[in-house]
């Protein structure tokens, strides 16, 4: 039956080979079985396949569930990917914004600063992932968790707090530092732009729908 080998061949798609080919003949010999079972209760073969299909899942989901599972690392690999980018982000936008309104100094990124936007961006994310990962399973409005909205809503919450003082103390925030005020909702952005290339990459998104990335 080619129809389960290619469900079954999207479900393991870049799993490690030996692994892959043992779930691969243990998922189709169930597959097959199923089908047996619903042929004798009277169903057609077309029928029988696609009842047997469907009662396994949506196979782009049960490729990430098994990544998940062989790969148990990829969390952190995420995350420092994450931060990672985040910095650089942070870091070009700085450089650029000084170059542009004060070409005259030597604005050289500083080492120091880009260890401490580190240091900084990492407790905070890290802090935000541990939260995430701790609500899943114990909040019933799944939405909450989308990672666009559980991390970029903090960020805009604080940038927008942050943008009175562009009223109150405008003259500390001119020449290009009034994007100090606007760093942690850039950085969320980043930060979850690269999180979720992290998951295109790396989770390689089939046509099953994925809903909410972890």
């Amino acid at each position: 039956m080619d129809e389960f080998e290619q469900y079954v061949k999207k479900i393991t798609k870049n799993l490690p080979d030996e692994e892959k080919e043992e779930l691969r003949e243990e998922m189709v010999g169930h597959l097959r079985d199923h089908v047996k079972e619903l042929l004798i209760q009277g169903h057609s073969e077309e029928e029988a396949i696609r009842l047997a299909i469907d009662s396994f899942g949506d196979e782009g989901k049960l490729n990430q569930e098994f990544k998940r599972f062989f790969f148990p690392t990829y969390k952190l690999l995420r995350f420092v990917w994450s931060v990672v980018w985040t910095v650089a982000g942070l870091s070009l936008i700085s450089y650029f914004s000084m170059e542009y309104y004060h070409p005259e100094l030597d604005n050289g990124i500083d080492l120091y600063s880009v260890w401490m936007t580190m240091f900084y961006i990492a407790s905070l994310a890290g802090a935000g992932e541990v939260m995430h990962h701790s609500l899943q399973g114990a909040i019933k409005w799944k939405w909450i968790l989308n990672p666009w909205l559980f991390f970029m809503m903090p960020s805009l919450m604080i940038s927008g707090l942050q943008t009175t003082m562009l009223f109150t103390q405008p003259e500390r925030y001119q020449d290009g530092l009034w994007l100090d005020l606007y760093a942690v909702a850039i950085g969320g952005l980043v930060y979850v732009s690269a999180r979720q290339l992290f998951n295109g990459l790396f989770l390689e998104d089939t046509k099953g729908k994925r809903g909410v990335v972890k």
